[in-house]
């Protein structure tokens, strides 16, 4: 098992958050204090979202991350589960989307227009 952790901005709070990423061979945890997403491994199959989803959890802190961004998250998981990636590698990369995600956080539309949706 390894624990990851990434700095997401949260414009909810206007700061940024620690979240964690528990990844184990069997299931991966996301969480950021007592909210939790988890991806559950499925052999022969695509993993399986359980409880609260990540869009549903990010959401929450006022981040809308693409589509892409639960299956990224899922590719990085397999990766260091099939050895492609030890810890260190899998933080690195985890960094790497983390930083699209926060500039695309960052960079949403602040006019009062948008501010109401946002």
């Amino acid at each position: 098992m390894i624990t990851l952790t990434a700095e997401i901005y949260t414009p909810r709070w206007g700061h940024d958050d620690t979240y964690k990423f528990e990844m184990s061979n069997e299931e991966m945890v996301i969480s950021n204090g007592p909210r939790k997403s988890k991806c559950v491994w499925q052999e022969g199959g695509d993993p399986i979202w359980q409880g609260e989803s990540i869009d549903s959890h990010l959401r929450n802190d006022s981040i809308y991350a693409p589509g892409v961004f639960p299956a990224l998250l899922e590719h990085l998981w397999r990766a260091w589960r099939n050895g492609e990636l030890n810890a260190q590698q899998a933080q690195v990369e985890l960094d790497a989307i983390v930083e699209w995600l926060n500039s695309l956080t960052r960079a949403k539309p602040r006019t009062d227009f948008w501010r109401k949706y946002f």
